[in-house]
């Protein structure tokens, strides 16, 4: 059986970490916002009305946050929209997320194919990653 190459290989895991990348948008906090809240009248925010940039999505690390600046068109103003641009270093350190998540998964997968233990500073690196990343993503949405 012939070997697949390892550029081969890692272009795979790069093209699955941005497609992850590009799916965990749909992790939107909070969910239900559908417009802007203005919380200088002094009157608590109704259901479903959101200060402008409280709207974030995209996991861990929130890459897509809605644009306080008062982007148009207005209608957009408190929900995310395709006028609010992605953060290329949130999106960049996504994609490094999960690229470490299908990496960890490769370096295993192939410790089993040859039974043979994993080289556990590759794995614990991979690991630490993964954690800063998750707690960090957590942080972020808390702010």
């Amino acid at each position: 059986m012939k070997a697949i190459s390892p550029i081969l290989i890692y272009a795979i895991l790069v093209v699955f970490a941005v497609t992850a990348t590009i799916l965990s948008s749909r992790y939107v906090n909070p969910p239900d916002c559908r417009g802007l809240c203005d919380p200088s009248s002094g009157q608590p925010c109704p259901a479903g009305t959101c200060l402008a940039g409280q709207q974030k999505a995209g996991l861990p690390m929130p890459y897509l946050v809605d644009d306080p600046g008062g982007s148009s068109p207005t209608s957009g103003w408190g929900i995310l929209g395709p006028e609010d641009l992605p953060n290329p270093l949130f999106f960049l350190l996504d994609v490094l997320f999960f690229g470490q998540i299908l990496w960890l998964g490769y370096i295993l997968v192939v410790s089993l194919r040859r039974q043979s233990r994993p080289d556990l500073l590759l794995v614990g690196v991979a690991l630490a990653v993964i954690i800063v990343g998750v707690v960090s993503g957590i942080l972020l949405y808390r702010v």
